[in-house]
């Protein structure tokens, strides 16, 4: 039986009558449901013997984009759909504890306490941006797993270009930067033994609408809303994602690096580029090549010696700008 939510998915004028029917409720229960929904911020219009029409705007209730959602497993687990969490990421977590299925997913409007990669906190305003986890148990080994942030990557700035025309790139290993500003980070997180991951999380964090980028950050970064050709809705953004991941994952998993490391050096904004390697031994270079881990290998501008450089131990910089 289908919620009263996607019952009013379609945009359409559906009358109380025809919504009790389906429910097997009375009129006064819908009226107490469409009142509790909006409640919870449902914008509902009422329009005499016409019924109920749902506005959706740019929400990201899962009853608004499951249905036309083309994937097989991802975003078909379970999905939390919440106004506000300390994290899209610790609540993943928190379902992958409870034995929540592959393709499970959260997503939220805002994010209290949201994390980006080396500690680093992401700021996730209400309302504005994509801040979502996704939920894998891959058919990889843990030394393999870098490999499934590239593989997000890639499919976040398909997504980006599909929907809004924005040319999205990769800088490696986690961010998609357009004009030079980056647009969208990546955390991925994972609990493995030393043979077998037991679980993914890959979270999200994409700048969609003005208001995203935190204040004084505005020289770095941007949001679809100023690169694009035109402004999705943040479900359509996720939609086109979740189904290029699968793709993308399905590949992987089939054939490892070689299967996606063409398509990946095609995105990249940071293979044949002068880098800046920060970390414990930091020295300059040109990046020329990613390895079958999804490493970066760097030839050294001192030595000329080639350099196997890991997403985990260090921050790689452009010398030219953010890129």
């Amino acid at each position: 039986m289908r919620t009263i939510e996607e019952i009013l998915s379609s945009g359409d004028y559906i009358s109380g009558e025809a919504i009790s029917r389906e429910l097997g409720i009375t009129r006064a229960a819908v009226w107490k449901r469409i009142e509790a929904l909006r409640a919870d911020g449902w914008e509902i219009e009422s329009a005499g013997k016409r019924g109920y029409r749902l506005i959706a705007g740019d929400g990201l209730h899962s009853a608004l984009w499951q249905g036309g959602l083309r994937t097989q497993t991802l975003g078909r687990g379970e999905v939390r759909c919440l106004q506000s969490v300390d994290s899209t990421n610790s609540e993943v977590k928190r379902m992958a504890a409870q034995g929540a299925p592959s393709g499970s997913l959260c997503v939220c409007e805002e994010q209290t306490a949201g994390r980006g990669r080396l500690g680093r906190t992401w700021v996730s305003p209400p309302g504005v941006g994509l801040w979502q986890s996704l939920l894998l148990r891959p058919q990889l080994s843990p030394e393999q797993a870098p490999l499934i942030t590239l593989a997000a990557a890639m499919a976040m700035a398909q997504a980006v270009r599909e929907t809004s025309g924005a040319d999205a790139g990769i800088k490696w290993p986690n961010d998609l930067v357009c004009g030079g500003k980056k647009i969208c980070g990546i955390l991925l997180e994972m609990s493995a033994d030393p043979d077998t991951i037991e679980y993914v999380v890959v979270g999200i964090g994409l700048n969609v609408r003005r208001g995203s980028i935190p204040p004084g950050l505005e020289a770095q970064a941007a949001c679809v809303e100023d690169i694009g050709q035109r402004l999705p809705k943040r479900r359509e953004i996720l939609c086109a994602y979740l189904e290029a991941m699968e793709r993308l994952m399905q590949r992987l998993e089939a054939g490892g690096w070689p299967a996606i490391a063409e398509d990946y050096r095609a995105m990249s904004l940071t293979l044949g580029q002068a880098v800046q390697v920060i970390g414990a031994q930091s020295f300059t270079g040109t990046a020329e090549d990613i390895d079958g881990r999804g490493a970066l290998v760097v030839r050294d501008s001192a030595t000329g010696e080639r350099r196997t450089v890991y997403s985990g131990d260090v921050s790689v910089r452009g010398l030219m700008g953010y890129v």
